[in-house]
C-alpha cells in the first residue's frame, strides 16, 4: 500500500517509517498536514493534543478521498474518532502488530471504512 503518515514527533515517524516500509508498503512521512495529497491508500494521522487536525483530516476524506487511521496518546481523539466512526488505535502501548493488521483491512476492503458525514464537518475538541 501507499501510506502517508502525518505525525509531529520526530522518533515516532522515524519508527513509524521504517516498520511500514519494512513490511511492504511505500512511505511518506510528513511532519504536518501537507497543502495538497498525492493518492494514496491510506493516511495515518495524529490529529494532535486538542484535535486540532481534524478539520485537515476531512479534508483529506472528502476532498482527496483517502481513507484515514487516527494513531494517537489522547482519549478526547479516540472519542472524536469514534463519533465519527474513523478506525483510530491508542499509541500507549504501541503494538506494531495491531497497527499492521488495521492497515490490512483497508488493503481487503473493496470499500472504505465509514466515513464521516458530508454534511457534518470534523471538528476539534
Amino acid at each position: 500500500m501507499y501510506i502517508a503518515v502525518i505525525e509531529e514527533e520526530l522518533l515516532i515517524r522515524d519508527m513509524l517509517h521504517y516498520a511500514l516500509e519494512l513490511s511492504g508498503h511505500q512511505v511518506d512521512i510528513y511532519s504536518e498536514m501537507p497543502e495538497h495529497c498525492r493518492a494514496y491508500d491510506l493516511a495515518i494521522v495524529e490529529p494532535g493534543e486538542y484535535g486540532q487536525g481534524f478539520p485537515a483530516i476531512s479534508q483529506l476524506i472528502r476532498g482527496y478521498h483517502i481513507p484515514v487511521l487516527i494513531l494517537t496518546f489522547y482519549e478526547s481523539n479516540m472519542g472524536i474518532a469514534r463519533e465519527y466512526s474513523l478506525p483510530a488505535i491508542n499509541k500507549m502501548p504501541f503494538r506494531l502488530p495491531h497497527l499492521l493488521k488495521s492497515i490490512s483491512r483497508f488493503g481487503r476492503l473493496n470499500t472504505p471504512f465509514a466515513q464521516p458525514s458530508s454534511t457534518r464537518p470534523l471538528e476539534a475538541c
